[in-house]
C-alpha cells in the first residue's frame, strides 16, 4: 500500500470519526424539545437531501479544481453548522442547520473517495475499498462512542467538541494531503445530464441498487436508534457503546472474512451473498425479537457483518466506469443520499405506527434488490 493511500485513509478516518459525534446525542436533543422519532427521521433526511443535491456538484468541482481544497473547506462549514444545530431549539432552525451540514459533509466524502480512486490501481481497488470501508466504518462507530460518552450528561458538550475538532481538522488536511488530481474536462453538474453519459452502461442500474440498499441500511439504523432511545430509554453513552460494537463487527468482517470470500467469488457474487444475508437476518431478527432474545442478538451480529460488505463492492464496480472519478463518486453519493432521504422519512413515520412492520418491510426491499441483481446478472459480465 503506497503512502498516498495510507494518508487519504487516515484523513477520511479522522473525518468520519468527528462527523459521527452527534448521532448518539441527537435523540437526546430531539426529546429535550418535545419531539420523537418522526423529527429524528426528518433531521437525517434533511441532511441527506442536500447531500443528494450537492454531491454531483462537489464531484464535478473536484474533477475540475482538485480534491484537496474541497476537503479543506468542507470540515469548516460542517463544524459551524453542527454548532448551530446543537444549540438550536426550534425545529425549522435545526432543519436549516442540518441542510447546511449535509451540503458540506458530502464535499468531504465525494472528494475523499475520488482521491482514493485516483491513487489506487484498478486491480487492487475492491480490496482497498473494503479496507477503507472497514476502517472508516469502525471509526465512525468510535465517533458514536466518544460523542455518547462526552455528551451523556449534557449533549451540548458533544456539539462543541465536534465543531472545534471539525474546524481544526481542515488545518491538518492542509498540511498532510498532497493534491494528486489530473484535471479533467468538466461540463454540467446536473444529475440527469451526468446519468445520460452512462445510459448504455451498468451505472444507472448500480445507482438504483445503491439507492435501495441505502434505504434499507439507513431505515434500519434510524429504527434501531429510535428503539434504543424511545422504547428502551437508554442514554447516549449506551447507544455509543452498542454502535461501537456493531462497528467492530463490520471491521472484523471486512478484514478477516471478506478476503476469504473474495478468493472464491467475484464482486457480483459477493454482493449477492451480502444482500441475501441482509434480508434473511432482518426478517429473522424481527421474528424472534420477542421470543428468543439471545438468538436475536446472534442474528443481528450476522446482519451487521454483511451490512458492512455491500457498499465497497458497489463503489468498486462503479469506479471502473469512466475517467472522471469525482463525477462517478458524486453520482454514487447522490443516490446513496436519495436512499437515505427515503429511508429516514420512512423509518421516522412507520416506527411510530408499528416498528415490527417497518423492519419486515425493509427486509422486503432487500429481497427486491436481490431479485434485481439476479435478473440483471449479464450487466455485470464486464464490471462485476
Amino acid at each position: 500500500m503506497n503512502k498516498k493511500v495510507v494518508i487519504i485513509i487516515a484523513v477520511m478516518t479522522m473525518t468520519t470519526f468527528i462527523n459521527n459525534f452527534a448521532h448518539p446525542v441527537t435523540p437526546e436533543l430531539v426529546e429535550s424539545i418535545g419531539y420523537g422519532s418522526f423529527l429524528l427521521g426528518v433531521l437525517f433526511a434533511s441532511m441527506s437531501f442536500t447531500n443528494f443535491l450537492l454531491s454531483p456538484l462537489w464531484g464535478k468541482f473536484s474533477d475540475k479544481y482538485g480534491r484537496k481544497k474541497f476537503m479543506i473547506i468542507a470540515p469548516i462549514g460542517y463544524g459551524l453548522a453542527q454548532l448551530g444545530f446543537g444549540y438550536s431549539t426550534v425545529p425549522y432552525i435545526i432543519i436549516i442547520f442540518r441542510l447546511i451540514a449535509g451540503g458540506f459533509a458530502c464535499a468531504s466524502f465525494v472528494s475523499g473517495m475520488a482521491y482514493l480512486i485516483d491513487v489506487v490501481d484498478a486491480s487492487k481497488r475492491t480490496k482497498i475499498m473494503a479496507l477503507y470501508t472497514a476502517i472508516t466504518g469502525f471509526t465512525a462507530t468510535l465517533g458514536y462512542l466518544f460523542g455518547g460518552f462526552i455528551g451523556d450528561k449534557d449533549y451540548h458538550i458533544t456539539f462543541i467538541a465536534q465543531g472545534i475538532l471539525s474546524i481544526s481538522s481542515s488545518l491538518i488536511i492542509f498540511f498532510v494531503l498532497k493534491e494528486t488530481h489530473v484535471k479533467a474536462r468538466v461540463t454540467s453538474s446536473n444529475v440527469i445530464k451526468d446519468l445520460s453519459k452512462y445510459r448504455k452502461t451498468v451505472v444507472p442500474f448500480l445507482l438504483i441498487i445503491t439507492m435501495l440498499t441505502s434505504f434499507v441500511a439507513i431505515g434500519f439504523n434510524n429504527n434501531f436508534n429510535s428503539y434504543i432511545k424511545f422504547i428502551m430509554g437508554l442514554r447516549p453513552r449506551s447507544l455509543g457503546i452498542i454502535m461501537a460494537v456493531t462497528g467492530f463487527i463490520g471491521l472484523l468482517m471486512n478484514i478477516l472474512i471478506f478476503p476469504i470470500i473474495k478468493r472464491k467469488f467475484n464482486d457480483y457474487h459477493t454482493l449477492m451473498i451480502s444482500i441475501f444475508f441482509i434480508f434473511t437476518t432482518l426478517a429473522l431478527a424481527m421474528y424472534y425479537e420477542r421470543s428468543n432474545f439471545n438468538f436475536t442478538i446472534v442474528i443481528l451480529i450476522i446482519f451487521f457483518a454483511f451490512l458492512a460488505l455491500y457498499r465497497p463492492l458497489l463503489q468498486s464496480i462503479l469506479s471502473r466506469v469512466g475517467n472522471a472519478n469525482g463525477e462517478i463518486m458524486g453520482l454514487n453519493n447522490a443516490f446513496t443520499a436519495l436512499g437515505n432521504v427515503g429511508g429516514s422519512f420512512y423509518a421516522g413515520v412507520i416506527f411510530e405506527i408499528d416498528v415490527r412492520f417497518s423492519i419486515y418491510s425493509l427486509s422486503v426491499v432487500a429481497i427486491i434488490v436481490f431479485g434485481l441483481l439476479l435478473i440483471n446478472k449479464k450487466k455485470f459480465i464486464e464490471f462485476g
